[in-house]
């Protein structure tokens, strides 16, 4: 199973917001995702307090939401 985390920050811009996805987070022994809510904010704050990204629509301001999305996929043999 694959996992990514998507953010959504608030912008400069009112009602406008920027997603980041990361693909492939890490993973505990069980093949869960391993992120926790502390190590979320904590990047997000970091991300907005060094201004590491902007936006078409200004600065990253705020913390919008999380989510951890996590998919599966099953091949099937085609002839």
């Amino acid at each position: 199973m694959a996992h990514k985390l998507t953010m959504k920050f608030t912008t400069e811009q009112e009602g406008k917001y920027f997603s980041l996805s990361v693909d492939n987070i890490k993973e505990d022994e069980n093949g869960k995702p391993a992120v926790t809510q502390a190590d979320i904010n904590a990047a997000m704050d970091l991300i907005i307090t060094k201004k590491i990204f902007v936006s078409k629509n200004g600065a990253l301001v705020g913390k919008k939401d999380a989510k951890v999305v996590s998919t599966t996929s099953q091949e099937f043999a085609v002839k």
